[in-house]
């Protein structure tokens, strides 16, 4: 399982001063924990960015890289922000985060998948940006989706898919749960290929949940996740436990060999 750190937010006040100061040092510490305890990307979450979005980009992708070598998933609306981050990008294949079928998105973001040959994550959501009800839905947007890519020129080995993972606590937030586990089982079935899923396991416990039950909530959904084909994960690297369980599906899953070593 392939996971991605999302600790770096612009709405995290570390963040927040860093930017703000063009301080890049609290960015590279927080990136190299990151590193340390198990990302494989680093997600750099700047938010809608609508004043000086190409240098604050610019800026945290520079201080990212100078801390590790991982891959940057670049999570903006932005779509001048996105590409001045693809520019700054100088180490592995970088990941847009990302668009779905809302118009915006196709005609901002997708072309810059295929311009800078970046993975492109794309949100299982209706072109009004809200969220399907069921896993049937999620799957026809899939399928819309992959035509749309395949007439873009995307190679599908670049495609992630997120069927969205939504909060426990909206009115249908455990039904909702049910339905992404069924879009993840179902989705390369249904598509016909061998797509890569991808499920921000932070959204599911929005709010405060007392840290013991988030916990075990986390652990328990991706461990559900991975049994049905899971393939990437996008979560606060610093739960230890979480990221035990992300490993052990990972081995798992594998169908090769098992050592206790693993």
């Amino acid at each position: 399982m392939f996971v991605i750190a999302d600790n770096i937010q612009i709405t995290r006040y570390r963040v927040e001063m860093a930017v703000k100061e063009r301080n890049p040092e609290p960015i590279k510490q927080l990136a190299a924990q990151c590193r340390e305890a198990g990302a494989q990307a680093i997600d750099i979450n700047t938010g809608p960015l609508s004043r000086q979005g190409e240098e604050i980009m610019q800026f945290m992708v520079e201080a990212v890289q100078e801390a590790c070598d991982l891959p940057v998933c670049l999570d903006t609306v932005n779509a001048k922000a996105m590409e001045a981050g693809l520019r700054a990008a100088k180490g592995p294949r970088p990941i847009i985060n990302g668009i779905s079928m809302q118009p915006e998105k196709l005609e901002g973001i997708l072309p810059l998948a295929k311009n800078h040959d970046a993975d492109l994550i794309c949100f299982l959501l209706k072109p009004d940006g809200h969220v399907p009800k069921d896993a049937d839905s999620r799957l026809a947007l899939a399928v819309e989706l992959t035509g749309i890519l395949d007439e873009a020129g995307i190679s599908r080995d670049r495609v992630v898919f997120d069927p969205l993972a939504v909060p426990l606590m909206w009115d249908d937030g455990g039904r909702q749960a049910v339905e992404v586990v069924e879009t993840v089982r179902l989705l390369p079935e249904v598509l016909g290929f061998d797509a890569r899923v991808m499920v921000g396991l932070s959204n599911l416990t929005t709010g405060r949940p007392p840290g013991p039950q988030r916990q075990l909530v986390e652990q328990t959904y991706l461990a559900m996740l991975g049994g049905a084909g899971l393939t990437w994960v996008l979560m606060n690297i610093f739960n230890p436990d979480t990221i035990a369980t992300a490993r052990a599906v990972g081995v798992l899953g594998s169908g090769g060999i098992f050592s206790w070593h693993f």
